[in-house]
């Protein structure tokens, strides 16, 4: 019995201990909360609502929502705020622009219209929450709601359906509009085309499958970021009118153009240069744009400060001699060699098949970031009517240039195409190995290709420079020949034997010919190093 009475006792004096350190606990955090509500309430007016604002902004990131607000509606961040004290209940209701920023699915768009009263408003509907309800009823109605409301725009990102993308949807005057994102999705052979009235001095533009009906009634002499994508048929600009925009847009510093129908106005007139200077430029992006396209821009816009480009689609006339002043390409090779040489992980060189193109893309993992994060990177590449001639004028100017990084070689391109799986004929020119001693893996599935290649590294070549026996290829690591059919073990095992052997020197015609390091086959005969 006394036992019994004992443990009660130990217990309610552990409760005490524990309500008492509980309580000492709460003092602090109400001292400390007094502590820095005070700070905040010490701020001048301008300065606190300056915070909220952005802290409204960032909210409908998915930070912010927090684990499980998928599955439950969390309160907006403005309705959190105003239970927070008198002070930012009076701020937040008082001052119009807090309820400016109006976000589909986050906010109660009628009463941020009505709360907002004349400020300029910006409104965003995210990717997420566009693949879940546009094209409903409540999406309807908020396009209706923020179009009566046109002329007070700042921002506007929408993405919306085809099938709701009615015509009193891609009409509207804007004269305040700054920033303008529309993704207008249908099919992909289609494209949607707005009008802007109001003569709006745009900041930022990006339309994707968007085009624009009359590019003459916009300023974009203050533009800072210019990207256009799958505008194939009508809306895109002219290349007068594209040459225009950039000449008076010094302050650019993203370009990108990307399937988008560009022509000339004048079809019947030569296209004469026009030397077009970027300086604030940072990425550029061009890639399948109509034929002469990317060659015309590249040989005459000047960016000396560019850090990350993707150029493709080039039908370069001129590889040899890139440093001289005599080549057309000259200014965008002085940007592009720094790039390639500069790689510190390494280079891949990529023919795409079915396409008839090579690209050629640098590693660069510790290039530093520019104050807007964009890393320094590189990626360009040409087409040819003959893709094995593409691929030597591609290593031709590697080569030229003195490269001394780690290559990537993908044979067939990135993705294994059933139409080069299955060819009997080789699409790759394996001579262009011999002229590459840094190549240290190399990707097939072609194995029409994959023989080629075996059979060229497993084979003595005099060097056509030093006229000495060596093996192509002398740093390879890795022959990827994962998804090539047909190929055999006997394959493989001949190509090891050939170039290995036992291990030892061999001697040919008196001269002492060192063995490679072995290398590593991926395929599905072959687990590990042979």
């Amino acid at each position: 019995m006394e036992s019994g009475w004992r443990e009660i006792y130990e217990l309610e004096q552990a409760a005490s201990s524990i309500h008492n350190e509980l309580l000492r606990r709460a003092a602090l955090l109400r001292r400390h909360w007094n502590y820095s509500t005070r700070r905040i309430y010490q701020l001048p007016q301008e300065v606190f609502t300056e915070i909220l604002i952005l802290d409204i902004v960032s909210s409908g990131s998915e930070e912010r929502k927090g684990f499980g607000s998928f599955h439950r509606k969390q309160p907006s961040r403005r309705t959190q705020l105003c239970h927070v004290s008198h002070l930012f209940l009076q701020t937040i209701l008082g001052t119009p622009r807090l309820w400016a920023d109006i976000q589909w699915d986050r906010d109660d768009f009628t009463r941020c219209l009505k709360m907002s009263e004349q400020a300029p408003l910006s409104i965003r509907c995210l990717e997420s929450n566009h693949t879940r309800l546009s094209g409903s009823v409540a999406m309807e109605e908020f396009l209706r709601a923020i179009w009566q409301h046109s002329r007070r725009w700042e921002t506007l990102s929408l993405k919306l359906r085809y099938s709701i993308s009615q015509l009193q949807f891609l009409e509207f005057e804007a004269p305040q509009l700054r920033n303008l994102n529309l993704d207008v999705m249908g099919p992909l052979t289609e494209s949607s085309v707005i009008k802007i009235s109001g003569y709006p001095s745009l900041r930022n533009l990006s339309l994707h499958m968007t085009g624009l009906s009359q590019w003459n009634d916009l300023d974009l002499s203050h533009l800072r970021s210019l990207s256009l994508s799958w505008i194939l048929r009508e809306g895109g600009p002219s290349v007068e009118k594209l040459i225009e925009t950039l000449k008076v847009a010094p302050s650019l510093r993203r370009l990108s153009l990307y399937r988008v129908t560009i022509v000339s106005s004048n079809k019947e007139q030569h296209l004469e240069p026009q030397i077009v200077h970027l300086p604030a430029l940072l990425a550029l992006r061009l890639d399948e744009l109509p034929t002469g396209l990317a060659d015309y821009l590249i040989t005459n816009i000047r960016t000396p400060h560019l850090k990350s480009f993707c150029v493709r689609g080039l039908h370069l006339k001129r590889v040899d001699n890139p440093t001289s002043d005599q080549n057309p390409y000259h200014h965008f090779f002085q940007v592009l060699i720094p790039k390639l040489t500069a790689a510190t992980t390494g280079l891949t060189i990529s023919n795409e098949v079915s396409s008839r193109a090579v690209y050629s893309h640098a590693d660069n993992s510790s290039a530093e970031r520019s104050s807007d994060a964009i890393e320094g990177s590189a990626d360009f590449g040409f087409r040819a009517e003959d893709s094995l001639e593409a691929v030597r004028q591609m290593v031709q100017f590697i080569t030229s240039i003195g490269i001394a990084v780690p290559i990537t070689i993908l044979a067939n391109g990135r993705g294994p195409h059933l139409d080069v799986i299955y060819s009997t004929i080789p699409s790759f020119p394996v001579d262009v190995l011999g002229k590459l001693p840094t190549v240290t893996k190399i990707s097939a599935f072609s194995l029409a290709d994959a023989l080629n290649i075996l059979g060229f590294l497993g084979s003595l070549r005099r060097d056509e420079e030093t006229g000495q026996l060596r093996w192509a290829c002398p740093q390879l690591q890795l022959l990827q020949f994962t998804e090539v059919r047909d190929l055999t073990l006997e394959h493989c095992q001949a190509f090891l034997d050939a170039r290995y052997g036992d291990g030892n020197p061999l001697l040919v015609e008196g001269e002492i010919v060192q063995r490679p390091p072995r290398v590593t086959i991926d395929h599905a005969f072959f687990s590990e190093d042979e």
